[in-house]
């Protein structure tokens, strides 16, 4: 147990002193922040035991009514310093609980700690809470409920110390004079909530897409999309190192308190760079007026990015029906799930945003993307759906001849479904030009370039893609598909195991990985690859299978396996997947049989032909001279 009389710890190189809340390295004192020193106190007097936020909260900052972004930046400030200075992993996170002190405690009797030819002065400063800069309080502008205690004057103890004219110490976030950060692209973070991390899930991420809607109308402003975000739903995270993941300038980071049918979100805007707080404040509003909460919020932020000389201008709200944007923001929540039965329950909130608001273009292209979805995952390959799909986005572009979205969609019509290559490109290229910040309009352009074999600037759509989605599972795979389709299979390689670092659940990097490996003769590995892939898109029964069949046999077994499972499900029978498979086994005939269906089914996936680079065995067959006619890819 340790002494009620001494406040002096030591853990590793460091020593603590509790009293006077300072660390100190040697005989030099350390350099943070007093909210920092006050954490790292209540961590250490702990001794290892779990510290919960809520004791957290209490003993740092006295019950104050306190974003948790203070505390996980603390944590995360913490943490740096002692990295830095060759300590690390001494503050372990539980998460959803609290954090402890792993590192071993040791007292030390008082007067023990001897400051030679240091001059120490105590330094009283009166603050409520922590202070940016330039010395306002921007917290307290939040109407925070700060208790009696947490309102009186707090002494801060800040140590100034000269040696032989040397360096001196100082605490504070840089000059009041400091120019504003530039702030040319902005991350919104999922809006956590204060009751459970579960909380109002489908409210959360609908306010969040709405703000990023409603940011990503400023072109001039570059907002992550919703899909690069979704990752960090209930991460317990400093939202700094997101933003730094995010490859941002500014990150807006928030909570969402749900009473009956009020809603209140409290934000905060964050630089990157520094972690300064570039503005907070807190909104009340109703749940089915996310309208209005979304148009009042993203004015605020835009006029104080003006402040900081950035362009702000939004543009037109895309419906001023209430109603109709609620339903077209939870066809987007089940829109971006992918699966059959979301993409179902999109469209029918597609359209009844569209019977809100018959002039809601986004809503009619809305139901013509989920649509065009359903027929490009090999869910529902037929004429009717993609004649729908058509007739919808016609609507939608008389509405708004130069929607981005409808334009990307289009493209992507005319790609997988009428193989229109230089009408594909045009509608792409003019999405790209109506939404310059569009990660969806530049993948799916670059998608269009490497079909038709376009390397280089598919790339560089690709690039630009990326650039505006850092983390986009979908753009950093289809770097990876140039590569392999230009025969560059290390380089491929490379890039999808970037990819499945990034999700090591995303079944479509694991299968072209395979593919890769495959082309070099690497098998073995290509089949633990296909397994992975099996085991991603939730065919464990085939995955277990094709693991028996790999455990006695060659990897041509197991490929043998899979066709002659998939041969015997039609609806899980993808004809392009069929064909290079059957190459795999040495059946040129059949790969020819599997391309040829492909064709008469107008499959999707047809598209590939041209470029994928198992089928350069078949190019001097004139029936695969024929399919490539056929696709209108006889130039390929």
């Amino acid at each position: 147990m340790f002494s009620e009389h001494s406040s002096l710890r030591s853990f590793g190189k460091f020593r603590l002193d509790l009293g006077r809340k300072l660390l100190w390295l040697g005989n030099e004192p350390v350099s943070l922040p007093p909210k920092a020193v006050d954490l790292l106190c209540v961590l250490v007097e702990r001794r290892g035991e779990l510290v919960s936020k809520e004791e957290i909260w209490h003993e740092v900052w006295d019950d104050a009514f306190v974003e948790e972004t203070n505390l996980t930046h603390n944590i995360y400030v913490l943490r740096k310093a002692l990295k830095d200075l060759g300590e690390t992993d001494l503050i372990k996170t539980v998460p959803r609980r609290g954090y402890r002190f792993s590192g071993v405690i040791h007292e030390i009797p008082d007067g023990e700690i001897v400051l030679e030819r240091h001059a120490l002065t105590r330094t009283t400063i009166e603050i409520q809470e922590e202070t940016t800069s330039n010395g306002e309080h921007q917290l307290g502008a939040q109407r925070r409920r700060l208790s009696t205690k947490a309102i009186s004057t707090i002494v801060v103890t800040v140590v100034v110390f000269l040696f032989a004219g040397g360096a001196f110490w100082k605490f504070g976030r840089g000059s009041a004079h400091a120019a504003a950060p530039k702030i040319a692209s902005i991350a919104v973070l999922p809006l956590r909530s204060f009751a459970s991390a579960a909380d109002n899930d489908d409210l959360r991420l609908r306010i969040t897409d709405a703000l990023i809607t409603r940011l990503g109308s400023n072109t001039e402003l570059a907002v992550r999309p919703t899909s690069a975000i979704l990752q960090f739903v209930d991460n317990d995270r400093d939202p700094r190192e997101l933003g730094e993941k995010l490859l941002v300038d500014a990150i807006l980071d928030g909570r969402i308190q749900h009473e009956g049918d009020r809603v209140r979100v409290t934000l905060q805007l964050l630089s990157v760079s520094d972690g300064k707080q570039l503005w907070s404040e807190q909104f009340d509003g109703k749940d089915d007026q996310i309208l209005n909460l979304q148009d009042a919020i993203s004015t605020k932020i835009m006029a104080s990015l003006d402040a900081r000389k950035v362009q702000p201008a939004l543009s037109k709200p895309i419906t001023a029906n209430s109603d109709a944007y609620e339903a077209y923001l939870k066809g987007r929540y089940f829109w971006r799930k992918r699966d059959e039965h979301s993409l179902r329950a999109a469209i029918g909130f597609f359209q009844q945003a569209a019977a809100l608001d018959p002039q809601f273009s986004e809503a009619y292209s809305g139901i013509a993307d989920a649509e065009l979805l359903l027929y490009d995952n090999n869910i529902e390959v037929t004429p009717n759906v993609m004649s729908e799909a058509k007739e919808t986005l016609h609507h939608a572009l008389l509405l708004k001849p130069d929607s981005s979205d409808a334009l990307a969609t289009l493209g992507s019509v005319q790609m997988s479904y009428d193989w229109d290559w230089n009408g594909a490109e045009s509608s792409l290229r003019q999405a790209t030009e109506a939404a310059p910040n569009s990660p969806n309009a530049w993948l799916r352009y670059g998608a269009v370039l490497l079909r038709v074999r376009r390397f280089d600037e598919a790339r560089t759509a690709f690039e630009k893609g990326l650039a505006l989605d850092p983390l986009s599972l979908i753009a950093n795979t289809n770097l990876g598909m140039v590569d392999f389709c230009r025969k560059d299979f290390p380089a491929a390689d490379a890039q999808f195991r970037k990819t499945i670092e990034i999700d090591p659940r995303f079944g479509t990097a694991h299968w072209l990985l395979s593919r890769s490996l495959w082309q070099q003769g690497r098998k073995n590995e290509a089949v633990a690859e296909i397994l992975q892939g099996l085991g991603a898109d939730g065919s464990s029964n085939l995955a277990q299978k094709a693991a028996e069949k790999n455990a006695i046999g060659t990897p041509e077994d197991v490929i043998s396996v899979l066709l002659f499972e998939w041969r015997n499900d039609p609806e899980r029978t993808n004809p392009h997947n069929m064909a290079y498979l059957s190459i795999y086994v040495g059946d040129k005939e059949k790969a020819i049989y599997w391309l040829q269906r492909s064709l008469k089914e107008h499959h999707p996936w047809t598209t590939w032909v041209g470029a994928a680079p198992e089928f350069d065995l078949l190019r001097g067959d004139e029936r695969f001279k024929d399919i490539l006619d056929g696709v209108h890819l006889s130039g390929s």
